[in-house]
């Protein structure tokens, strides 16, 4: 094994053993090593976002983008990192473009089978769920290594929603605002799947403690859609 590859393996035990300060420092040595390494710019821009270093996180994934052009993860990352400082519009052009990357695998995996024909309603559905179901399952691989990481619990809520599985949707987003009592984000979204559920109380409830978060964290818009429901619900 390359030096590179095992300070890589060593960051990544103490990644998980929670000495996150030695394991950023070693994957800096891995990368001054091996600069185009894909699995530790992935590993160090997650660990920066661990330490509330979100500009650095988001440098960090724009370069393995930029290193691993279809790297779905990267651009998966993008848009976790840019929810969590509130900036919607980029989280959704990073999702967009995570989800064109699923495309395009797909489509090379596919590719000498046969002739391109115009997709069925039906077949487009079925692709539109194998997406989700790819998002699901790499969310759950997030938690997985990190199941404290917040942002992949609410990552995974939000694929759960798209998929209208509800009840595993309200799972992953009570589960987010355990592991970060303050995320707003999550409060908002735990409070729609709750309405869609019929739970309107218990909505009403979330939706309280979630607008008292996003005000003392200053989280305009998670503030101002919770405070629309809240108001829509009081009617």
């Amino acid at each position: 094994m390359e030096e590179a590859e095992r300070l890589y393996h060593k960051s990544v035990a103490l990644f998980r053993s929670g000495n996150l300060t030695q394991a950023i420092s070693i994957l800096k040595e891995v990368l001054a090593l091996k600069p185009d390494f894909p699995d530790a710019l992935e590993t160090l821009g997650v660990l920066y976002s661990k330490v509330d270093q979100l500009d650095d996180a988001i440098e960090v994934m724009k370069r393995l983008a930029r290193v691993s052009p279809n790297h779905i993860m990267a651009h998966t990352n993008l848009s976790r990192f840019y929810i969590q400082k509130g900036m919607v519009l980029e989280a959704e052009r990073e999702q967009a473009e995570a989800r064109r990357l699923s495309w395009k695998a797909e489509l090379q995996a596919q590719k000498g089978t046969g002739p391109i024909k115009r997709k069925s309603p039906e077949e487009l559905a079925r692709e539109e769920e194998e997406e989700i179901q790819g998002r699901i399952e790499r969310y759950r691989k997030v938690i997985e290594l990190d199941p404290k990481d917040v942002l992949g619990y609410f990552s995974l809520g939000t694929a759960l929603l798209d998929a209208e599985r509800l009840e595993e949707a309200r799972d992953a987003f009570e589960k987010a605002v355990t592991v970060d009592a303050h995320h707003s984000p999550s409060y908002f979204s735990l409070g729609v799947v709750l309405e869609a559920l019929g739970r309107k109380e218990e909505a009403v409830h979330i939706y309280e403690r979630g607008i008292q978060v996003a005000d003392a964290r200053g989280d305009m818009i998670p503030l101002r859609k919770m405070e629309a429901r809240l108001n829509m619900l009081r009617k």
